[in-house]
């Protein structure tokens, strides 16, 4: 799906950041209160906790097996394109290579009388496996 934004209309910067997290398994120590900070501070409300609740325990999993294939620090990127409602967190290992990537879609279904429903679709991508062993 390719969006086309109206002719005149500047294309929403998307927000991002990157933390650094520890190597080694402790890399997961710290993800839940970063995703949380960062999507408060980004303004997403009452979506916040939902997508923190969705999304800090596949990128605590995706640091934790970046961080016991490889040693030294690991990267933390998040990036949050407004108004598609596209939530991406990378685990970027040493040197900047990808160690696991997910994408949240999020937004609210209207429904009668109330205010609706949060909902995410969640998409991950492992890191693509290193080269093959020769005999």
């Amino acid at each position: 799906m390719t969006l086309v934004p109206a002719q005149g209309v500047p294309r929403p910067a998307p927000r991002s950041g990157r933390w650094p997290l520890p190597g080694g398994r402790a890399a997961a120590g710290g993800v839940r209160a970063i995703v949380q900070g960062a999507l408060h501070v980004w303004g997403l409300g009452p979506a916040a906790a939902s997508l923190t609740d969705r999304l800090a325990p596949l990128i605590q999993d995706a640091a934790a097996r970046a961080g016991a294939r490889r040693r030294g620090p690991l990267v933390l990127r998040l990036e949050l394109h407004e108004p598609v409602r596209l939530l991406l967190g990378e685990v970027l290992l040493p040197g900047g290579a990808p160690g696991g990537a997910i994408a949240v879609t999020y937004g609210r279904r209207p429904a009668r009388g109330d205010a609706g429903a949060w909902y995410a679709h969640v998409f991950v991508w492992p890191p693509a496996p290193g080269p093959l062993a020769r005999p």
